[in-house]
């Protein structure tokens, strides 16, 4: 009997705030950032919902560009955000030893595997000291400032000059997302998927990025042996994150393969500006583990 009454008296926790939701217009912004019993800060993260992105930029002013937000009880959301730029370069940095991902964390970012961003240790040193040899290479600088230009100049443009012709209501985020899309492929790959156009095509890598980082964020806040009993038996989320590292694998390793072809028919002084080619001609003298001759390896590294 004490359990049901409890599990009522949640309940009806639950409802009241809720009905506080929807009939305080004006809440103050004590009542948002209340660390409430089971529910944290739940209740006032839904009540800015439409104007989040606003109230996160105050709350992070406020609180001296970093702040503790608890999630409710069980739902793995507390966390430490911060947009301090010193504790940004600390963290991912100066000092990036000493903040491992551990198991918990490369098991939620699975499908993303050896990225940069999922790695420790020498793995993650390596993959750094690669990545930095060439973005910070003058070569590597021009080449992405012109593709920025010319995307612009070809792409967005004339994108919304013919918006504005034909007086069309536009999606600003959609059309921005695939500004960076078609910029961040054409310094990676060195080809231009031309999602940003008139005919706005759906593009089968950026809608898996699209699926798998919100499989991603839903795997923070499910507790884990649900969303792992999803993925077992393949349905939701889940079941999107499956197709979205078999898209990611499958258009990886055509990437790679294109690329290959090209760099075996250029001569040796033209060596290419993008972030394959890069990899691929890779002295591995330079560096213990990477091994850019494996296309698994190039693969889980590319996605």
């Amino acid at each position: 009997m004490a359990s049901i009454s409890l599990f009522e008296a949640f309940i009806a926790s639950i409802c009241f705030l809720f009905l506080l939701c929807f009939f305080i217009n004006k809440p103050n912004k004590s009542f948002l950032i209340t660390n409430w019993p089971l529910l944290g800060m739940l209740p006032g993260l839904l009540m800015v919902l439409d104007q989040v992105y606003d109230f996160l930029v105050e709350l992070l002013e406020n609180s001296n560009l970093t702040f503790e937000c608890k999630g409710p009880w069980c739902a793995r959301m507390d966390m430490l955000v911060t947009v301090d730029p010193a504790n940004i370069h600390y963290i991912l940095s100066s000092n990036f030893s000493n903040y491992t991902k551990g198991p918990e964390f490369k098991e939620i970012f699975d499908v993303f595997k050896y990225v940069i961003f999922n790695v420790d240790s020498e793995l993650w040193k390596n993959l750094r000291k690669a990545a930095q040899a060439r973005v910070n290479h003058q070569e590597f600088q021009r080449f992405s400032a012109s593709a920025t230009r010319d995307k612009l100049k070809n792409g967005l443009v004339p994108l919304f000059n013919h918006f504005a012709k034909e007086r069309t209501i536009v999606d600003l985020q959609d059309v921005f997302q695939r500004f960076i899309f078609d910029t961040t492929m054409v310094l990676i790959t060195g080809s231009d998927p031309t999602s940003l156009s008139i005919e706005k095509p759906e593009n089968e890598f950026a809608k898996a990025l699209t699926d798998a980082g919100e499989a991603i964020m839903y795997r923070h806040i499910k507790p884990r042996f649900l969303w792992k009993v999803q993925k077992w038996m393949g349905f939701g989320l889940e079941k999107k994150m499956v197709n979205a590292d078999a898209i990611f694998n499958r258009v990886c390793a055509k990437y790679i393969s294109v690329k290959r072809k090209e760099i075996s028919h250029k001569s040796i002084e033209d060596e290419g500006e993008d972030l394959l080619t890069s990899y691929i001609n890779l002295d591995t003298t330079k560096y213990d583990i990477l091994n850019p001759s494996d296309d698994k390896f190039m693969i889980v590294v590319a996605k």
